[in-house]
């Protein structure tokens, strides 16, 4: 009988230095998307050369990655993609991967996780860069709001949820193209309104990508203060993928 000459583990893997000192932070993994479009430096995510030097990335990570980027660059007519998974299933690692992919893509770490992703997406040596808006729902206060950040780093406290993507995508001049006096609308735009909003800030960036997480949450929350916030989020959500607004 051969001789088992397999070694073991500990011989083979190398274990990072803060696990074998025991100072390693769970919170260092925890993905929040939010504090990652408010560029707030906690944990690995927010530091594309921290993310995906530690991102395996999976086929299906890879898929989505490859979906969504082509259709950035015009190289898909497929506008809307929806994530189903289960808790804990890699939903907000997935959305801050797309963030870090195409927000600054000439500014991507030189790391193996990078390159299988290029090559998966055939794109050529650049990913297409486009303006990331994204609204997590269960940071929505329903009374106090949300902060967000404009393309030129100027932040706001929007309750709205059409009023956080238009201060994403244009800041300022979002707000006032959904209402003149540049205050919060509170009916949903319509679809030509929603175009316009993507032309503005098409006027900076090649592309729009826009992010949704825990919208059920937050249309639960709304609804039992008034029903009709069901179909007033059902309105914004058509108005905004009828013309390929969303991601």
């Amino acid at each position: 009988m051969a001789k088992n000459i397999a070694k073991p583990w500990h011989e083979v893997v190398r274990v990072r230095a803060d696990i074998r000192s025991e100072e390693l932070s769970l919170k260092a993994f925890a993905a929040d998307l939010y504090d990652v479009m408010l560029d707030r430096n906690v944990g690995v995510y927010h530091d594309p050369q921290a993310f995906f030097s530690l991102t395996y990335p999976t086929l299906r990570l890879r898929e989505l990655a490859r979906d969504v980027t082509r259709r950035l660059a015009g190289k898909s007519d497929k506008a809307v993609r929806q994530l189903h998974v289960t808790f804990g299933g890699g939903k907000t690692h997935a959305l801050i991967a797309l963030v870090q992919l195409v927000r600054d893509p000439a500014a991507l770490p030189d790391v193996p996780a990078v390159q299988e992703f290029r090559t998966h997406c055939d794109l050529g040596e650049e990913f297409p860069k486009a303006r990331v808006a994204a609204v997590v729902f269960d940071r929505l206060d329903a009374e106090q709001g949300m902060e967000v950040k404009s393309p030129d780093g100027a932040t706001a406290k929007l309750k709205m949820p059409w009023s956080l993507i238009a201060w994403q995508l244009a800041g300022k001049k979002g707000l006032k193209l959904l209402k003149d006096d540049g205050s919060e609308r509170e009916s949903p735009p319509a679809t030509n309104v929603m175009e316009q909003l993507l032309e503005l800030a098409r006027e900076e960036a090649p592309s729009v990508l826009i992010l949704f997480d825990e919208v059920l949450w937050f249309v639960r929350t709304m609804a039992d203060q008034d029903p009709a916030w069901i179909r007033r989020m059902a309105d914004f959500l058509m108005a905004s993928a009828g013309h390929g607004c969303t991601q």
